[in-house]
């Protein structure tokens, strides 16, 4: 039985963490967007310029700790690797459902979204498997010499940095979001009929004679008590579509959301998630881009998060000419992983994206 258990834990703990490490790793922005959020729940905003600096190493880590596993490269470091980011993970994501101060962990990237619960859970499994992996990981043969084993950790290290950096220079090479190419933000938007509701419990609390006790709507106390406080606890989350968050306005705060996605024509949307980062020497590129669509009789419109008062003084900077609507900056960086971001959509189904890098590359599209 040992002879069986052994290899099983062995796979099983090396295709999760190659899993969990290359979901990550195909968007390292989304990751370093996530440690910003926990840098927040902590009060450690300190460590937020850290960010994606902190994700590249930890996304490359742990995806290079299941190569390591699965290959039988240095073995012993490896187990040892994976027992360090378990003992960190598990009381991590204790903590997360115990307070729910950051509602998905991340540890799926954006690939699969679980619970708090199921991620505490799931660990709390997995570190059994890590655990017995780690006791028994001398007994492994060793398949190769030493100095192959080294060389083979530091061409597979190499190659998932590099990885990493080519997903950080252009778009991922898998998009997880629901922004990605081919799907339709309308349809995304859309909530079924019966789609599950959430479901609250109030809670009241109450004061009389010095004391303050807790109560639900079903049992409100009478008028000689004083109220104090109430808070809304979530029972059971209900169903959250997709794309939740798609708004876009001018900036005299005139909805234009719909007229843009029921458009039938092609609409490019540049995402600017924030003026003060974004790639100057692209916007060359970008007028250029935008002088033909609108030749052609398409619509162009950039979208930012930047405040109105900043858009006279960037326009001319950039020489732009097209107009400038606002969004919120979350949803931006959701949209695509490029400051600037070229998105093509017509009738509202996403046609083409392109990273700043790509401009060159947009192809162009028929005469309205």
């Amino acid at each position: 039985m040992k002879k069986i258990y052994a290899p099983f834990c062995r796979y099983l703990v090396a295709v999760v963490f190659i899993f969990s490490g290359f979901v990550k790793c195909v968007d390292p922005t989304g990751t370093a967007i996530k440690m910003e959020e926990y840098f927040n729940a902590f009060g450690m905003d300190f460590m937020v310029p850290f960010s994606m600096f902190l994700s590249i190493c930890m996304c490359g880590v742990e995806l290079l700790v299941g190569l390591m596993i699965l290959c039988n490269l240095r073995l012993n470091l490896g187990a040892w690797g994976a027992l360090a980011l378990m003992v960190f993970y598990t009381p991590l994501t204790l903590w997360l459902a115990l307070t729910d101060k950051v509602t998905d962990c991340g540890c799926f990237g954006d690939a699969i979204t679980l619970s708090n619960w199921q991620t505490f859970i799931k660990n709390v499994i997995l570190d059994v498997f890590v655990i017995y992996l780690f006791i028994v990981r001398k007994k492994f043969k060793k398949a190769y010499k030493p100095k192959v084993q080294t060389a083979g950790v530091l061409t597979f290290a190499v190659l998932v940095l590099a990885f990493e950096f080519y997903n950080l220079a252009f778009l991922p090479l898998i998009d997880f979001m629901p922004y990605k190419t081919g799907n339709n933000i309308r349809a995304g938007m859309m909530i079924p009929e019966n789609a599950p509701q959430p479901k609250f419990k109030n809670i009241f609390y109450y004061e009389k004679d010095g004391k303050i006790r807790k109560f639900t709507v079903d049992n409100l106390p009478d008028s000689t008590w004083k109220f104090v406080d109430r808070k809304d606890r979530t029972i059971r989350k209900g169903f959250v579509a997709p794309i939740h968050d798609f708004v876009i306005t001018t900036t005299d705060n005139a909805d234009v959301t719909n007229s843009i996605l029921e458009d039938p024509g092609y609409t490019y949307l540049l995402i600017i998630p924030g003026f003060e980062k974004a790639n100057r020497k692209s916007f060359e590129k970008v007028n250029r881009i935008a002088e033909s669509a609108i030749s052609k009789g398409h619509r162009f419109y950039a979208v930012t998060s930047s405040l109105p008062e900043e858009y006279e003084l960037f326009k001319e900077q950039v020489r732009a000419s097209y107009p400038i609507y606002m969004m919120d900056e979350t949803t931006l960086k959701t949209m695509i992983r490029s400051n600037p971001g070229l998105i093509l959509i017509k009738g509202g189904a996403i046609i083409g994206k392109w990273h700043f890098r790509q401009f060159g590359k947009v192809p162009d599209v028929p005469v309205q």
